[in-house]
């Protein structure tokens, strides 16, 4: 058995390849110009239309619905800084409920500075005796709330002894997490 090589008979293709074939390149470019349509001619458009509402939308209202808009977002604004200086508040009601539990029962306070950032205190006191003050600072020694004390400008008048006391204190019992304690 031998090969024709020189043989011009071809096989013939059957007639519904040939216009599935051709249907298959018609569809693909057809695809093909749709998409290109799509992506550069109607995406661009439809983008620039929203954008053009958008705009529209952010400038709609009349001159006073704007101004009222701008203040309410002033307040709004100074509200906000208003919550957060209350946030960081110093809160007394810890200092004080220690305060009781510092103070000699013979010994009372007219007047006191308190100064929050640096945590001292300065009370100006009366009693009536010298003993009583030696009883305070045997009281303050005792407590764990106060880091050091200063005593001065004791001076005795008619029964009555006036001092100043300087006091500082634990930093904590003005912090604003004590006031949930």
């Amino acid at each position: 058995m031998a090969i024709d090589l020189y043989s011009t008979k071809q096989e013939k293709l059957p007639i519904w390849k040939k216009i599935l074939f051709i249907f298959s390149i018609v569809l693909l470019f057809i695809v093909l110009i749709i998409f290109s349509y799509n992506q550069f001619v109607k995406i661009p458009q439809n983008n620039k239309i929203m954008s053009e509402i958008n705009i529209k939308l952010s400038e709609q209202g009349t001159i006073e619905q704007l101004a009222q808009k701008e203040l309410v977002l002033d307040a709004e604004k100074r509200i906000n800084e208003f919550k957060n200086i209350y946030a960081e508040k110093p809160v007394f009601n810890v200092y004080f409920n220690k305060f009781e539990t510092w103070v000699y029962p013979r010994i009372s306070f007219s007047s006191s500075i308190i100064n929050v950032s640096d945590a001292e205190i300065s009370l100006k006191g009366q009693t009536d005796s010298l003993q009583s003050i030696m009883q305070e600072m045997l009281l303050l020694d005792a407590k764990n709330d106060i880091l050091g004390y200063t005593i001065s400008n004791i001076e005795m008048n008619d029964g009555k002894v006036t001092f100043n006391l300087n006091l500082k204190v634990n930093p904590e019992l003005f912090k604003h997490q004590n006031e949930q304690q």
